[in-house]
């Protein structure tokens, strides 16, 4: 697993080696909950059902422009990239949670497939898979993160299983987005 404070770029190799840390950073965020029981795939499927198995707000961004379920996962993924390159400090003094993390991969992509559309998509995963561990009706991921009790394992668990959610729910191609799938 890479160190909170890495400051250099992830190899291939280090990023295959870490594969296995994410079912890890998952299990670490199933645990870390009050409610929890089950595996990550349990997790997965909960928080699914919780959509009422509807996917247009995975297809489609508030802004109109359609998404793939990889380009909000690599959202995900970015943010966990940056927060373990700089530490994950939640307080708004450190200002590097999750919500900060989102945002500057936002902000940062070189290629252009992150935008409020993914961001607000992974804001909705986020309170699904919270909601599903811990039974509560609402949930905003930005408290949770900073609650005094959360540890860096958990945060870094939600980011991976709202990229597993992601990959697995959302469409895979632009093409799927459109309104014929819908």
């Amino acid at each position: 697993m890479f160190e909170l404070n890495r400051r250099t770029p992830i190899t291939p190799q280090e990023l295959q080696k870490a594969s296995g840390g994410l079912v890890r950073d998952i299990e670490a965020f199933v645990i870390g909950t009050t409610r929890a029981s089950g595996t990550p795939a349990s997790l997965i499927e909960g928080a699914w059902e919780l959509t009422r198995h509807t996917t247009d707000w995975l297809r489609w961004g508030l802004s109109g422009m359609p998404m793939t379920g990889d380009q909000i996962a690599a959202h995900a993924d970015a943010a966990a990239h940056w927060l373990r390159t700089e530490g994950w400090n939640p307080s708004d003094a450190a200002c590097r949670g999750i919500y900060a993390a989102v945002r500057h991969a936002e902000h940062t992509d070189p290629s252009h497939r992150f935008s409020t559309d993914t961001r607000d998509t992974l804001t909705r995963i986020f309170s699904l898979l919270i909601r599903t561990l811990t039974g509560a009706p609402h949930a905003y991921y930005d408290s949770w993160d900073q609650h005094p009790a959360r540890r860096p394992e958990e945060a870094f668990g939600l980011l991976a299983a709202a990229a597993v959610f992601a990959r697995t729910y959302g469409p895979a191609t632009e093409a799927e987005a459109g309104p014929a799938a819908a």
